[in-house]
């Protein structure tokens, strides 16, 4: 399912998943997260994320403007998918008010 860890580009990092690219940037407009070819802007508030964890497998949601855009399930081993969440729970916590 998966083909390894994250892969660092110059402005962001990316991880391939099976026939998909997902990842996040860095651009003039601020930080963007990405699958396949389709972009969202982090500098919006109209998206959410969420971590499931489970007993054999982890499930990662994305939401935009409350829809799910991004969803996928990964193994339990594969700990380049927490850290990218990590990093946008970062991102939430220093962008919108406590």
């Amino acid at each position: 399912m998966m083909d390894g860890g994250l892969k660092c580009a110059e402005h962001g990092f990316y991880l391939k998943l099976c026939d998909d690219f997902f990842g996040m940037y860095y651009s003039s407009e601020g930080p963007k997260l990405f699958f396949n070819r389709d972009k969202y802007r982090l500098t919006d508030s109209r998206w959410d994320v969420e971590l499931v964890i489970g007993r054999k497998n982890n499930l990662f949601i994305f939401y935009w403007q409350g829809e799910v855009k991004i969803s996928f399930r990964f193994s339990k081993n594969q700990d380049s998918i927490i850290q990218l969440y990590r990093l946008l729970q970062e991102h939430v916590s220093s962008k919108r008010p406590s």
